[in-house]
């Protein structure tokens, strides 16, 4: 099980998966930029701690604060998207 540890943006996504692929290096580097740690988590790989969240498709990206989900979004983001996202969510 991997480790939510203070804020994190969480990539739920697949490795079959196009649009998670593309958005992995988005997110992880929106993540640097913001202090966050990334965590990417695979439907297959980490089922059962998928299994916690709330998604209807991949990939979704959570941004996650100490046990809270802040804000969540689907599908593919472009980074300038991600960054603009995660600004407006952390204040």
């Amino acid at each position: 099980m991997k480790e939510l540890k203070g804020k994190c943006l969480i990539e739920i996504g697949g490795d079959s998966c196009v649009g998670c692929l593309a958005v992995m290096p988005n997110c992880r580097q929106v993540a640097d930029a913001f202090g966050l740690n990334f965590v990417k988590l695979d439907i297959n790989d980490d089922a059962e701690q998928v299994k916690n969240f709330s998604f209807d498709r991949i990939p979704t990206i959570i941004l996650w604060d100490e046990g809270k989900i802040l804000a969540q979004c689907s599908g593919y983001q472009p980074q300038e998207i991600l960054e603009l996202w995660v600004e407006a969510k952390l204040g």
